[in-house]
């Protein structure tokens, strides 16, 4: 079963076993489904850390990623000519070697 799944129904059993309590109790059914919400959200920090790694590894590993964009490469190329003449900071840049690149997306 998908851990999305899994964790989504560990959850809303936590809410209705509190709500349930609550309204066992005697609260009104608006106060019970408050405190219900807010007990299913602190057990579930708690008790399922497990269901929300395997969830968020998930969701991770379904996410599409570009190996490189233009903005990186740009990124990379100025840190790279940065390092190579020795200036840490653009500001204290003063070598006449150091050029700088247009963006490959600006015209």
């Amino acid at each position: 079963m998908k851990a999305w799944l899994v964790y989504t129904l560990a959850r809303l059993g936590i809410f209705v076993v509190a709500l349930v309590v609550l309204l066992v109790i005697g609260l009104p059914w608006y106060w019970a489904a408050i405190g219900g919400a807010l007990i299913g959200l602190l057990v579930s920090y708690i008790a399922l850390p497990g269901l929300r790694g395997a969830v968020t590894t998930s969701i991770a590993e379904r996410r599409a990623r570009p190996e490189r964009d233009a903005d990186s490469d740009f990124e990379d190329d100025f840190v790279d000519t940065a390092d190579a003449t020795g200036t840490s900071d653009v500001s204290d840049a003063s070598d006449t070697d150091l050029t700088l690149r247009k963006r490959p997306d600006e015209d």
